[in-house]
């Protein structure tokens, strides 16, 4: 039996050891080039991806922006300047008494007049230069329908004049003339019927505090001043009002009082009432 000799081991240890080396070093250079292929396409992709979006931004630059602009161009022109949403018609709302026609003969709205253009604040000061009109509001109805709301002044007295007998709202503006007096209001009686004026004011202060069943026996709303106002009822009842001062507090004790006989009940002073 032969023995191998230690320098042939030796080397073929050493052989192995450096085939292993080799084989390591190989794995490492292929896995650098891997890793330098895979960066190099990663790189590839993101600059193709950054080229296509500075196109996408270029061409919507180009044509996305303009384009829009264009189109919003044209649709201010349209909805401003054209009466493709221009008014069509006009509808009022509320009016009972007056005429429809005299109502949209006064507004003077133009057909045509495109609709975000409507001159809302002068139709309403027009419409408020009616002296039946007490108050309106303009609308846009969308689109192509102007909506006026009336709201009529409501009579609660009349004054006698030379013309006729002025109808009179709860404010002391008078604002129509009627040939007869109207059945079932109270004549007003003061110096100068006129919102303004302190005697009317006083006089409707008097009167609106009342309640509904005891302003139906007034006849007559008396005031020589505005701390004077005198109340004639049904039956040939007077009532001393005197000034506009705690007019609820009088309205509240005058019901009670009414009770009691007598022909005057003064409530001039709500504390000390009295009748005779």
């Amino acid at each position: 039996m032969s023995v191998p000799s230690r320098r042939g081991g030796t080397d073929r240890r050493v052989g192995a050891r450096d085939s292993r080396g080799r084989r390591a070093a190989d794995r490492s250079q292929r896995d650098r080039s891997e890793r330098g292929r895979s960066q190099r396409g990663r790189a590839v992709r993101g600059g193709a991806v950054a080229g296509s979006g500075t196109g996408a931004v270029r061409w919507m630059r180009r044509w996305i922006l303009p384009l829009g602009l264009a189109v919003i161009t044209v649709l201010t022109i349209a909805v401003y300047f054209t009466p493709l949403l221009g008014v069509r018609s006009v509808e009022v709302v509320g009016a009972t008494t007056l005429q429809e026609d005299r109502i949209t003969d006064t507004a003077s709205i133009r057909m045509g007049t495109p609709m975000v253009r409507l001159d809302k604040a002068g139709i309403r000061d027009r419409l408020r230069r009616i002296p039946e009109v007490e108050s309106v509001r303009v609308e846009r109805s969308w689109p192509s329908t102007v909506k006026l709301r009336i709201s009529e002044r409501t009579p609660v007295v009349f004054a006698s004049t030379d013309a006729g007998f002025r109808l009179v709202d709860t404010e002391g503006v008078p604002f129509e003339t009627v040939p007869r007096p109207p059945e079932g209001l109270p004549e007003l009686r003061v110096g100068h019927v006129a919102p303004g004026d302190p005697a009317t004011q006083a006089a409707m202060t008097a009167l609106t505090s009342l309640s509904e069943p005891l302003r139906d026996q007034v006849t007559a709303v008396v005031a020589e001043a505005p701390d004077n106002v005198v109340l004639r009822l049904t039956e040939g009842r007077e009532v001393q009002w005197g000034s506009p001062r705690m007019s609820e507090r009088k309205a509240a004790i005058l019901p009670p009082l009414l009770t009691r006989p007598g022909e005057v009940y003064d409530v001039t002073s709500p504390a000390l009432p009295t009748v005779s």
